[in-house]
């Protein structure tokens, strides 16, 4: 057992993750018909998994775009040059605990282009919170025709009250970094000089990565390709349901992107196992869908999210001639770098 491993043994992240992970599947196969979720998995129209899969690999590409939008105050970067980095980190996060993906992505960008690895960390973070809201105006909206009641709608309406917050504030801050600062300097003067250091660092960052939404224009144009990227998915997700015969309409998807996405925040292990199933599920029966239906076409749209990605990225890594073991130590490396 090498040293990377034994460390995320002692990680308290990852059996927390594992927790997350185990509680979601218990409530996902609790409430499930299993027979008739074999049934379902059987019948499936396989068919429809090619333009299904290949819609998600669009979808990165206006996500590639996004993230271009967002460094180009540190460097400017195309597309065909940030997809590949970009669907390595997916990949990574889909194989890796704790969302290593997100640090391999940094890693490879300050290795190959010579960026700052907390810089661009912070325009991952940006990214993520700016999909978030993208997913709750596409789910809220979506919801309309839905109708959702009880838990979900609860849910849904905590998390839109405070990732609504949190991107205000980023829009604010990304124009007053100054203020920031000052008042940031100011919280963190009683705290043990490390751990100051440590916050500021990440604070630092996160405002370096949203340095590109002081315009206008990009602003506008990242909100533009984050949208057409998660409706491009939420395609993909109606045409598993196709190959599903669910016989849903495209609200119904929008809302289960919303949903599922959102999920796989909690802490769960790689790839968000068990909390994105979970969510899928309960959309899906809550809008009328059998049990064991809901339970297979859950279970078959994350596999095929998660493993043509693995696949795809691993072949993107050695095209780059990088070895993943190598990429793996280094990006933990980084990790720590970040940390301290």
């Amino acid at each position: 057992m090498d040293g990377l491993t034994r460390g995320w043994l002692r990680s308290g992240r990852l059996w927390l993750g594992l927790a997350g992970t185990a509680l979601f599947l218990g409530l996902f196969f609790a409430r499930t018909d299993l027979g008739e979720l074999w049934d379902a998995l059987r019948a499936a129209d396989y068919r429809w998994a090619v333009p299904a899969v290949a819609l998600w690999f669009v979808s990165a590409w206006f996500r590639s775009l996004r993230w271009g939008l967002l460094l180009r105050h540190l460097a400017r970067m195309s597309a065909s040059a940030l997809y590949p980095v970009l669907v390595i980190g997916y990949m990574a996060n889909n194989l890796l605990p704790a969302r290593l993906g997100e640090v391999v992505r940094a890693y490879i960008m300050g290795q190959r282009y010579g960026l700052s690895k907390m810089a661009v960390l912070g325009t991952i973070a940006v990214e993520r919170l700016l999909d978030a809201v993208v997913l709750l105006v596409l789910m809220t909206a979506a919801a309309a025709f839905v109708g959702l009641e009880g838990h979900l709608r609860a849910l849904s309406l905590a998390a839109a009250g405070l990732v609504l917050g949190g991107a205000a504030f980023l829009l604010w801050a990304a124009s007053h970094r100054g203020a920031v600062e000052r008042a940031l300097g100011f919280l963190l003067r009683p705290l043990p000089p490390r751990l100051a250091t440590r916050l500021q660092g990440a604070v630092d960052a996160f405002l370096e990565g949203a340095g590109a939404l002081r315009s206008p224009m990009v602003l506008a144009g990242v909100a533009l390709c984050g949208l057409i990227a998660w409706l491009l998915e939420a395609c993909m997700y109606y045409l598993v349901g196709v190959a599903f015969d669910l016989g849903e309409g495209f609200a119904v998807y929008l809302v289960l992107a919303g949903a599922a996405n959102l999920a796989i925040t909690v802490p769960s292990t790689s790839g968000g196992v068990g909390p994105f199933e979970w969510a899928s599920r309960e959309v899906l029966v809550a809008v009328g869908v059998a049990s064991g239906v809901a339970s297979a076409y859950a279970l078959a749209l994350h596999g095929l999210l998660l493993l043509p990605v693995i696949v795809v990225g691993l072949l993107f890594l050695w095209g780059i001639q990088l070895a993943p073991a190598a990429v793996l130590a280094r990006a933990e490396e980084a990790r720590a770098e970040v940390r301290e």
